[in-house]
């Protein structure tokens, strides 16, 4: 399964032959790194980590090991665990900084109690499959379904 995503090459072509226009973000310096399809920042991206042979570039987090997955904490770490009363826990990703915590009582908005679990944590979790996106008055978020 393809976990090391390359940044993707510049298209050849545009007026210098070698896929720059006038305005590059390029030029800026290197701002595209290449990526870990097993660190995702986003719902789509966390359900293409499910089965990585769908993963593609953009949405997820950087790699830090440059194609040496052998040696990727991230992939060499224990599945997370999570024990729940219910087979249906809302992750509620909090709309100013993108974290993500798993609630106790969603219909409760943010006065619930919650835990907070990271993007590839939810993405290791064991037990759980990812389910549908949510969307309330409180926030945006998706369902974790117990894996039967």
């Amino acid at each position: 399964m393809p976990i090391y995503l390359p940044t993707p090459a510049p298209k050849t072509g545009g007026p210098d032959g070698q896929g720059w226009t006038r305005l590059s973000i390029g030029a800026m310096g290197a701002l595209a790194n290449d990526e870990c399809a097993l660190r995702p920042r986003t719902w789509a991206a966390l359900r293409e980590s499910q089965d990585t042979r769908r993963a593609r570039y953009g949405g997820f987090g950087p790699c830090h090991r440059a194609d040496d997955c052998d040696t990727c904490p991230v992939l060499r770490g224990r599945p997370r665990t999570l024990t729940a009363l219910d087979d249906r826990v809302l992750v509620r990703i909090h709309p100013h900084d993108g974290h993500l915590y798993l609630m106790n009582r969603p219909e409760d908005g943010w006065a619930s109690g919650a835990q907070r679990w990271t993007w590839a944590e939810v993405a290791r979790i064991d037990g759980w499959d990812i389910g549908r996106q949510h969307r309330d008055e409180h926030s945006d978020g998706f369902w974790l379904i117990r894996a039967v």
